[in-house]
């Protein structure tokens, strides 16, 4: 590949907005041993300055641009839409009322993909879990939910959605569910839950951790990190990726 280098105040294409690159991937498709960093990209519209992920190999190719980034073992600051938890020296962010989730739509956090084109969405989510809240992995077909519904604006599950597009015209991504376990219609599909919506398909993860009917965050028991730690204790783990947590669509 031919990596011109001809400007005289930047050292190679994405290090300023006067010589922005194509994209991150071919940013280090130039230099493979370049690091992790902000850079400059092209755009629909100007140059614009993203971070640059040139080490995670999960998504299939090196070189991506990350459009968000939530590590509360890093930084205690949780979105403005999200309320943060703070429970046994564990930071959490997550819905504002946590007393149900029957009764109250989700919370959202929007994030800006800066009109940079882009063929493809990968990331990971690891959780935690709420003893006694009334939850199901899919309670789409349970009428008494008064929110439930198999659209992607329905409160179809007790997890996180990851869309894209527009408010009003989002389409599914990717959908982290949280069941029950114990065989009950709450759990997962590999259980005895119900099915995932079409529009969902087999683009979601689904765990369900030990439950309890004691109210109260379980920091001791992470969703969706991929080393099946509860997989063995009557709970289920729904996946045809081997990639989990990182799904690649």
């Amino acid at each position: 590949m031919y990596c011109k280098m001809e400007k005289i105040t930047c050292n190679f294409p994405g290090s300023c907005a006067e010589y922005p690159a194509e994209s991150c991937h071919s940013i280090f498709e130039c230099d493979p041993s370049i690091t992790s960093g902000d850079y400059w990209i092209k755009t629909s519209s100007s140059p614009q300055q993203v971070y640059c992920d040139m080490d995670t190999t999960a998504c299939g190719v090196r070189g991506v641009m990350r459009i968000a980034y939530l590590d509360t073992s890093v930084s205690d600051t949780c979105p403005s839409n999200l309320t943060k938890y703070e429970v046994n020296g564990t930071t959490m962010c997550g819905r504002h009322d946590t007393s149900s989730t029957t009764t109250l739509p989700c919370d959202s956090v929007t994030y800006p993909s800066q009109g940079v084109e882009y063929s493809n969405v990968c990331g990971r989510v690891v959780g935690y879990t709420h003893s006694g809240r009334n939850t199901c992995a899919f309670w789409w077909k349970t009428a008494s939910h008064i929110y439930a519904g198999d659209s992607i604006d329905s409160l179809y599950t007790a997890g996180i959605l990851i869309s894209r597009g527009l408010v009003n015209n989002r389409s599914h991504v990717w959908t982290y569910a949280s069941g029950r376990p114990g065989g009950s219609s709450c759990g997962c599909p590999c259980g005895d839950g119900y099915d995932s919506p079409d529009f969902v398909g087999n683009n979601f993860f689904c765990e369900s951790a030990p439950y309890s009917n004691e109210y109260q965050w379980r920091t001791n028991a992470n969703v969706w990190h991929g080393n099946d730690e509860y997989c063995n204790e009557g709970s289920d783990c729904c996946s045809d990726d081997d990639g989990r947590p990182w799904f690649n669509v």
